[in-house]
């Protein structure tokens, strides 16, 4: 017999989030619905609770990078200490627009280019995630444009983040959104 349960989620800054939240929830076997509302920051979740436990719905939900209203967090000091420890990657580093026809348009290698904002929790997710794949790739560029800080992003259409343009010979050749596969860019950088 199936369960429902609304999930009030936290940090849901805007509504390119809830495809990232409903795509791995239904990832989870077992669940047969998953349905966000960008309004009432909610997800609707129908499962068996058989095949799978509230506990891994959760889990999946946080994996993304968003937050349960009625679980507690760290505070917001350790936040702040967090954000003072950080610092920028020597893998792929901050590009600004300025600096992009030179980097990006005419480089002579394959660049891959996430856009990006401090305050998306997909974001933060993904980031490590590109910041591996560039260290494996030394034949190609990578580079992280933050959407508050720039306005490049507008030329490409840029409607929700994360968001990786991959380029090539001063054109994108490939566009990935919404929590991007790194085997999928890999794919691509490297073809």
């Amino acid at each position: 017999m199936a369960t429902t349960k609304n999930i009030p989620i936290t940090r849901m800054d805007c509504p390119t989030c809830i495809p990232v939240l409903e795509r791995e929830v239904k990832r989870l076997e077992g669940v047969k619905e998953a349905r966000g509302n960008y309004m009432t920051k909610n997800l609707r979740v129908i499962y068996d609770p058989d095949s799978v436990q509230l506990e891994e719905i959760e889990a999946a939900i946080e994996r993304v990078g968003y937050q349960i209203s009625y679980k507690r967090y760290p505070g917001v000091f350790s936040k702040l200490r967090d954000l003072f420890k950080r610092k920028e990657s020597k893998s792929v580093p901050a590009l600004t627009d300025e600096e992009f026809p030179g980097k990006v348009l005419h480089s002579s290698r394959n660049v891959a280019v996430l856009f990006t904002s401090p305050t998306c929790p997909t974001c933060k997710v993904f980031k490590p995630e590109f910041e591996e794949l560039a260290e494996r790739h030394e034949g190609a560029d990578f580079y992280e444009m933050d959407i508050v800080s720039t306005e490049r992003w507008r030329d490409y259409g840029i409607l929700s983040i994360p968001t990786v343009l991959v380029f090539k010979a001063g054109e994108v050749s490939d566009s990935f959104t919404a929590l991007p596969r790194s085997e999928e860019i890999e794919s691509a950088i490297t073809a």
